[in-house]
C-alpha cells in the first residue's frame, strides 16, 4: 500500500515537473484576467462619472441660456465617445438650440447622430420623433413618411402613428389618416394623448 502511495505520488510529482510552467501562466493569467476586469470596470464607472458631472455643469448652462459649454461638450463626447448616453443626452439638447434658433439642417444632422451612433433604442426613439417633427414642421411630409415608416419599431410608437395619420391628413387621404388614428387608440397611450386622437378621429368621421 505504501508503495503503491509512493507511486502514485512520484507520477503526480513528474506530472508537475512537466506543467508546472503552464499551471503558473494559467494562474498568472487568471489573476490578471480578474484585476483587468476589475480595472476596466472601475475605469468605465470613473469614465461616466466624469461624464455626468460635466453634462450637469453644461446643462447648468444651458438653463441660464449659455450654450457655449454645451456646443463644445457635444463635440467633445460625439468625438471620444459617440455611443454613450450622456453622448445623446448633451445632443438633444444642442438639436434644441438649433430648432430655436431656425437652424433646421443644423438640428436634424445633430438628431441623426443621435440615431445612427447611441447605444440606447429610448433615445433613438426619442431623436426619430424629432426629428420627423422638424420635416413636419418644413412641410416636408413626404420626407417625413418615409423617414416615420423606415424608423426601427415606429408601429409601436403613438406618437409615430399619430403623426403618420397627421401626414395623411394633410395630404387628404382621410382613409388612411383613419387607419392611423385607430392604431393609435391601440397602444398604450395617456388619457389626454386618447382623448385628442379621439377628437381628431372624430372631426374626420
Amino acid at each position: 500500500m505504501s508503495s503503491q502511495y509512493t507511486e502514485e505520488e512520484d507520477k503526480l510529482i513528474s506530472w508537475f515537473k512537466d506543467n508546472y510552467k503552464n499551471i503558473i501562466f494559467g494562474l498568472l493569467f487568471g489573476t490578471a484576467l480578474v484585476f483587468g476586469f476589475k480595472y476596466y470596470s472601475d475605469l468605465n464607472a470613473n469614465k461616466q462619472y466624469e461624464m455626468s458631472l460635466k453634462y450637469e455643469e453644461a446643462i447648468k448652462d444651458y438653463q441660464d441660456e449659455k450654450y457655449e459649454k454645451v456646443m463644445l461638450l457635444s463635440k467633445e463626447y460625439q468625438a471620444n465617445n459617440p455611443s454613450n448616453i450622456y453622448t445623446s443626452m448633451i445632443n438633444l439638447y444642442v438639436a434644441k438650440i438649433y430648432h430655436d434658433e431656425g437652424k433646421y439642417i443644423e438640428s436634424l444632422d445633430t438628431l441623426n447622430l443621435i440615431i445612427k451612433n447611441s447605444s440606447s433604442k429610448e433615445m433613438q426613439m426619442v431623436a426619430n420623433i424629432r426629428y420627423s417633427r422638424i420635416l413636419i414642421l418644413q412641410k416636408k411630409y413626404d420626407e417625413a413618411e418615409k423617414f416615420i415608416t423606415s424608423a426601427v419599431n415606429f408601429s409601436g410608437n403613438a406618437l409615430l402613428v399619430e403623426m403618420l395619420g397627421d401626414i395623411s391628413y394633410v395630404k387628404s387621404d382621410i382613409s388612411k389618416a383613419k387607419t392611423y388614428y385607430q392604431s393609435c387608440l391601440k397602444l398604450e397611450i395617456t388619457p389626454n394623448n386618447r382623448k385628442i386622437i379621439e377628437n381628431k378621429l372624430n372631426s374626420i368621421q
